[in-house]
């Protein structure tokens, strides 16, 4: 199994306390936390301070090292400053959205995690999902310090610095920057964005952090003097490694909004001189579908745009930059591994993911478990210190991931430059009369039609083939293509075998939330055509 190690020595982990410290040594007055939305920022002085505040009032409510620390339905900025001042003292974070999984679905999650205190936002409408034994407390957002006076209750922290002179300060001792914790000790446990069923419960230890911030300063180049703007929930470990951690192991600026705005977006470039932004497909397909109309040097400051989290079409990476100008480095990793692959600003290729990150074990091997030659597809198989410690079970176990080879559900090829190009998930191939066909070979077709948007192709049954393919298309603005035209495009480029059989032009592609395109969804509007057809075509009775 091959490893593309960095040939720089790795610094030394270090803890957040001390991070935070060397930072607001360094760089005091230097912006920290920037809030897009509300136009306010923290410097690290600032941002020091009111970690060692939240942290204290944390150790007041039983809060110490191994505390499972749930975060419910706290929004960027609020929640890093909560994340800081729990990892302040050695707690475990567990984020969890439960306005978006459901209070059935967040109470199943509560039950595993058991955790010892679940922590709100002052305007939560509901908190009876933490159950009646769970301590639960609410805060004050840091640039609305003066409400939390006006929390019901009286048992609420606020997230505002508190500088040294304040009149009623705090002295709760706090544990030892540089030995709160370990590298080993356990992180965090976060929600997978499971599209049925119950949300798997990934754990990480600091290690995983660590290695998957220098993994992404490696991939991006990010130096101290970066700006990153990451708008994703921090819910996802995809934001949490990408932007949280370098600008923790940095000491850069990290500007946050709590959701994508098109209409903002490039007034946020401009307006904080932002030097690398965070993407997903959906987010360059808003900009593709409607293009911004902004003044020229709007984008001047943006040295390049991530895209990860679900595959990106060569043709919409081409679109993009030639629209916007802006240099697309398109990423893949998992909430088990981490960042596997990664194009570079210097070494880059459209089509694919780049080549593995710099601290993995990568290999992409047969069925018979030999690693594969070039262009040759197989199944992607990672290993490493980087992998999360394992999967939270019902009662409370572990199921390991790390310490053997990681057998992920990806088919993917590298070529003889070491660029690996993706194919499709296991579960998303299409076999048609024992022929195995990947569905984004099909959709890349299909998008190189000047009339469309974007397409899923997937396998529906058939009772001759097992299986025939189907595209549900979505149609350039304007445009009306016509399914028949559509696959006479496709007959041109694909083989027989894999050729759709049908297309079906629709409004949108059914995406979850953090991009990806819900392809059981679409088998359930095909039925649903199907038995139409099949409603209509039966003789009414007399």
């Amino acid at each position: 199994m091959s490893s593309a190690r960095h040939p720089v020595a790795d610094p030394t982990w270090r803890t957040v306390a001390a991070l935070l410290e060397q930072h607001r040594l360094e760089t005091p007055d230097k912006p920290a936390i920037v809030d897009v939305d509300g136009q306010v920022s923290m410097n690290f002085e600032q941002l020091a301070q009111a970690v060692d505040s939240i942290a204290r009032q944390l150790a007041q409510r039983g809060v110490t090292k191994g505390t499972r620390v749930v975060l419910a339905d706290c929004e960027a900025p609020d929640k890093l400053l909560l994340w800081l001042g729990a990892w302040r003292l050695g707690a475990i974070v567990c984020p969890l959205d439960v306005l978006f999984i459901g209070h059935e679905t967040a109470r199943k999650l509560l039950d595993t995690i058991q955790p010892d205190l679940v922590v709100f936002p002052d305007d939560a409408a509901n908190t009876a999902v933490a159950g009646a034994q769970v301590r639960v407390v609410r805060f004050a957002s840091w640039t609305l310090p003066d409400r939390v006076r006006a929390i019901r209750g009286g048992d609420a922290i606020t997230l505002a610095p508190q500088p040294d002179d304040t009149e009623h300060l705090d002295t709760t001792p706090l544990p030892d920057v540089a030995t709160v914790s370990d590298a080993n000790d356990i992180a965090s446990m976060c929600c997978t964005s499971g599209t049925t069923g119950i949300p798997k419960i990934v754990v990480y230890d600091h290690a995983c952090y660590w290695l998957n911030g220098l993994d992404s300063i490696d991939l991006l180049g990010l130096s101290r003097d970066d700006r990153m703007l990451e708008y994703r929930s921090f819910d996802w470990y995809s934001a949490q490694i990408l932007s949280f951690i370098p600008f923790l192991q940095l000491g850069s600026t990290l500007c946050v909004a709590r959701r994508f705005s098109r209409s903002r977006f490039g007034d946020w470039i401009r307006d904080q001189q932002v030097t690398v932004c965070a993407g997903v497909p959906t987010v360059l397909n808003m900009l593709l579908e409607a293009p911004l109309d902004m003044p020229a040097g709007t984008f001047a400051s943006l040295r390049a745009m991530t895209c990860s989290t679900a595959p990106l079409s060569p043709v919409q990476w081409r679109r993009f930059e030639q629209l916007y100008g802006i240099r697309i480095l398109n990423l893949y990793g998992s909430s088990e591994a981490g960042w596997m692959c990664g194009n570079r600003l210097q070494r880059r290729k459209i089509g694919t993911v780049g080549y593995p990150a710099a601290h993995i074990a990568f290999d992409i091997v047969d069925p018979e478990g030999m690693s594969c030659g070039p262009d040759v597809e197989g199944q992607v198989v990672v290993d490493g210190a980087k992998l999360a410690l394992g999967v939270l079970q019902r009662d409370g176990t572990l199921l390991p991931i790390r310490g053997t080879p990681l057998f992920t559900r990806d088919i993917a090829a590298r070529d003889a430059q070491g660029f690996v190009r993706m194919a499709a998930r296991m579960d998303d191939l299409i076999i048609r009369g024992g022929v195995k066909i990947v569905p984004q070979e099909i959709e890349d077709v299909m998008r190189a039609h000047p009339q469309v948007q974007d397409v899923a192709a997937l396998g529906v049954p058939d009772p001759v083939y097992g299986q025939e393919t189907v595209c549900f298309v979505v149609a350039q603005p304007g445009a009306a293509p016509d399914g028949k035209a559509l696959r006479a495009h496709c007959r041109e480029h694909l083989a027989r075998e894999k050729l759709p059989k049908e297309v079906f032009v629709i409004a949108a592609l059914p995406r979850s939330a953090r991009g990806k395109i819900l392809r059981d969804a679409l088998r359930q509007q095909w039925w649903q055509i199907v038995n139409s057809r099949r409603d209509l075509s039966e003789p009414e009775c007399e």
